[in-house]
């Protein structure tokens, strides 16, 4: 009998590290964007383990897909992954794009929230937050064709692989402009939404959208943003990268690192006002040292030393 148990449980452990292993593949091959072989490994990584991170994966590269079909093969794994899942993650998750305009992504919307609130704090203005949300998906949904052309844009000397691009680059526009819209009615009726309101990461979403606006317009909301995180009701990521972005678009350096520019063809932050005390703005606001965060989220290597 132990004899059995000890067999079982290796196949067991060998099973999981070999889905893990598809899984890596997949996500290796949908980084580069090939969606379908992708879409193949994650199928083998389920034979092996059934997980919930599994059916998210292969939900989200369905939703990538597109098509009809590949939309109801999306929301049947989708709904497999939320069944013990309280988080708000799917609210916010750009590779859902095709999903939210049909009907079967309120069902969704409604299952989060409501789990969301019997586990944490219960959500003052859910009308203001699913909007948001949907905002944040329009905002980065096609990121991730745009970046990966984006990617081989660089690769290839400053020429596009394939002229695909630009109807992608015209939705991304079209979206852009047809959120601002929204979110400047919605900011007329309710006032700049805060964490206690609508939730930290829908609220993140009104700074993430006015920031991909124009100076004219950030300048005017900034001061909201301003207080509200000075009020602890908004990330201090957001409130940096809108505070240095209006002051590089005045001519002026930057106070935390958040903003970026290519020369020769190559990631380099905007000049930084006193970049030696960098990291002792970014600690007074409730952010990490400059160097991570630049080596993390854009591969940029940056070393000065700091002081106190």
């Amino acid at each position: 009998m132990k004899k059995i148990f000890i067999c079982s449980l290796f196949i067991g452990i060998f099973g999981i590290s070999y889905g893990q292993e598809f899984t890596q593949q997949a996500d290796s091959l949908k980084n580069e964007g090939l969606l379908m072989p992708a879409l193949q490994k994650q199928y083998a990584a389920l034979a092996q383990n059934t997980s919930t991170e599994t059916y998210y994966k292969m939900a989200s590269i369905y939703a990538l897909l597109w098509t009809a079909q590949a939309r109801d093969s999306a929301f049947v794994y989708l709904n497999n992954a939320l069944k013990k899942d309280a988080t708000l993650k799917v609210l916010y998750d750009p590779s859902f794009l095709s999903l939210i305009e049909d009907k079967r992504w309120e069902k969704i919307e409604d299952s989060q929230l409501s789990k969301y609130e019997s586990e944490n704090e219960f959500i003052r203005n859910k009308t203001f937050a699913r909007e948001l949300f949907r905002m944040i998906i329009k905002d980065q949904g096609f990121m991730y064709s745009g970046n990966i052309e984006r990617k081989k844009y660089m690769q290839n000397g400053g020429f596009f692989s394939t002229p695909a691009i630009y109807p992608i680059l015209a939705m991304e526009e079209k979206n852009h402009k047809e959120n601002t819209e929204k979110l400047l009615n919605l900011l007329d009726k309710y006032g700049w939404p805060t964490a206690s309101q609508v939730t930290e990461y829908a609220a993140a979403g009104a700074a993430l959208i006015i920031n991909h606006t124009n100076y004219e317009i950030r300048s005017k909301y900034f001061p909201m943003l301003e207080k509200a995180f000075k009020d602890g009701e908004a990330q201090p990521l957001r409130y940096a990268k809108m505070r240095d972005r209006l002051l590089v678009e005045e001519g002026k350096k930057q106070l935390f690192g958040t903003q970026w520019k290519f020369e020769n063809s190559k990631r380099v932050p905007h000049p930084i006002k006193d970049p030696e005390y960098v990291d002792k703005r970014r600690a007074e606001i409730g952010l990490g040292s400059l160097s991570t965060y630049l080596k993390e989220r854009f591969d940029i290597e940056w070393k000065i030393e700091q002081k106190q």
